[in-house]
């Protein structure tokens, strides 16, 4: 929790900080950061706009002045994923992918209602349970009160455009990753006319999407055998990955398989492989790349009696979902937003004991029409993955009273979305934001984009280390136009693990170079040492 009250203290710094100078934008008196090259504000914004719950919350921003002479040609707005992630927390993101632009562009970052420095919803025991639970998530919006239903994305858009008037900016840039594409969405059909063009990397749709989110199964039956078919040492191998890891349901099934597994910051954990544990592999998206990478050597080490890589997977995994492991994070806010805006199985405004009825029958009614939709998993099994990814019960108990809008629908029907160029981003392999979900995101906008990036995984243009679509997003911001793409369908296959050898010795050997007479358990220790450091990065 030090990380997340770290966001409070440092709104106190930025108010306890003696200006060394202000800069005037619009009709707002910025003061310079501590520590940062930006200038820091707050703006005051009713709570609830109607009026019926009183009270404000203080939006906090970042302003980044662009570097070079003259006037601005643009302002560029960047919003950061969860739903519960503070903007500001990832600001060094922002800068380094706009970089190039910000000598004749400023840069804003808003903290949602909810997050960061904007009034953070600290739920306990919510915030730092190891794995959330449904009567926890209740608890958290029953201390809400009348306000549970008033951090959804429409409120949190009307304040980052109210911080736009007040700075006297008028057209903007957006660039939004992963809930970023949402509240994007939601920003073109309110305020079409104030965005000059629109990236929504790891985008999946705000309109018309299913509660049952069916591309992810689709992506997890397609990707996991694709990155094994790209691998050489996977694709020789008889059979497929999908059919062992159906393997691996059907022995954990039978007899859940424990022990202790390093967690990816060098703390051995208990973990326990089970349905739910694999099920959080396949469909957690949060270490899409690792998953993809050791899935498939980890269940063939199990086939020869070493469980030790399959545990490392699981502890990884239940590791990413600490809160703790994002800065400034709030659960609270997750599922604020997550059962205002997002479709559920059940209707939100039902009393809870009819929600639970509701869920009842449409589970009974998926089974008859689509059993299969999170094969491997059965749908009682998803059900046991993490609530914040298998979703079908987490807002069971979130109180509703008097919402601003009708649940589930932050966008109402017929909004007309915005005309600028839009750039709808997806990699192939997320199976968080399936590509399928961003292709029906970008068709709503009259002058939108697909593009898929090959062999990629969840957000692409942040920490790009292929070099590819952080200049593909660039490009776009600065021209309007994506330009040569070509890059998106050449990213290179994710090397897969061969297979975990217990001893160095026994590695795949590197292949030598002609001349080179280095014997074969050289050759192979060296293939083991490169291995490993891969493993390590």
């Amino acid at each position: 929790m030090k990380r997340l009250l770290g966001f409070a203290l440092l709104l106190l710094a930025f108010a306890s900080q003696a200006p060394a100078a202000t800069l005037r934008v619009g009709s707002m008196a910025l003061q310079p950061c501590p520590r940062e090259p930006a200038f820091c504000g707050t703006l005051a914004r009713p709570l609830d706009p109607s009026g019926r719950v009183p009270g404000t919350i203080a939006i906090a921003f970042l302003f980044y002045p662009h570097t070079g002479p003259g006037a601005a040609t643009g302002t560029i707005v960047t919003q950061e994923g969860g739903p519960g992630l503070p903007s500001i927390g990832s600001r060094a993101a922002y800068l380094a992918l706009y970089r190039p632009l910000r000598v004749n562009h400023d840069m804003l970052l808003v903290d949602p209602r909810g997050t960061g420095a904007s009034g953070v919803i600290d739920c306990r025991p919510l915030q730092t349970q190891k794995i959330m639970t449904v009567p926890a998530v209740g608890a958290c919006g029953r201390s809400l009160g009348r306000a549970s239903v008033l951090y959804g994305t429409p409120l949190a858009v009307d304040d980052i455009v109210a911080v736009l008037d007040k700075l006297g900016v008028g057209q903007i840039d957006y660039y939004g990753d992963s809930y970023g594409t949402f509240f994007g969405q939601v920003l073109a059909a309110r305020y079409p006319d104030r965005l000059r063009s629109l990236v929504l990397d790891g985008a999946y749709q705000a309109v018309d999407a299913s509660p049952w989110y069916p591309p992810a199964g689709m992506t997890v039956r397609r990707g996991f055998n694709l990155a094994c078919k790209r691998s050489p040492y996977c694709a020789a191998l008889a059979g497929s990955s999908l059919s062992r890891i159906k393997g691996l349901l059907a022995t954990v099934r039978q007899q859940p398989i424990s022990g202790t597994g390093p967690d990816g910051d060098g703390n051995l954990r208990h973990g326990v492989a089970d349905p739910s544990s694999v099920g959080l592999i396949l469909y957690g998206g949060a270490s899409g790349w690792i998953n993809y990478r050791d899935l498939d050597a980890s269940i063939r080490a199990l086939q020869t009696g070493d469980k030790a890589p399959l545990l490392r997977l699981v502890t990884e995994n239940n590791a990413s979902e600490n809160p703790e492991a994002a800065p400034g994070y709030s659960r609270g806010l997750f599922v604020a937003v997550s059962c205002l805006d997002y479709p559920q199985i059940y209707d939100m405004n039902a009393p809870i004991a009819e929600r639970i009825q509701q869920r009842r029958a449409s589970l009974a009614a998926q089974l008859q029409t689509n059993p299969g939709v999170y094969a491997p998993l059965t749908l009682a099994e998803f059900q046991t993955v993490a609530i914040d990814v298998s979703v079908l019960n987490m807002c069971l108990r979130w109180p509703v009273s008097d919402p601003p809008y009708a649940p589930g629908i932050p966008i109402p029907a017929g909004a007309r979305f915005t005309d600028a160029p839009t750039l709808v981003i997806n990699g192939e392999l997320d199976m968080l934001t399936p590509a399928a979900e961003g292709a029906a995101a970008a068709k709503e906008f009259s002058h939108g984009r697909h593009l898929v990036i090959a062999n990629s995984f969840h957000v692409d243009a942040l920490g790009d280390v292929d070099d590819c679509t952080q200049n593909i997003v660039r490009h776009f911001t600065k021209t309007l136009k994506t330009g040569d793409v070509s890059c998106a369908a050449n990213v290179k296959p994710v090397r897969l693990v061969p297979f975990f050898p217990r001893r160095a010795a026994d590695a795949v050997p590197q292949v030598p170079a002609a001349g080179n007479a280095v014997s074969t358990v050289k050759r192979s220790m060296a293939s083991a040492t490169l291995q490993t450091a891969a493993d390590a990065m």
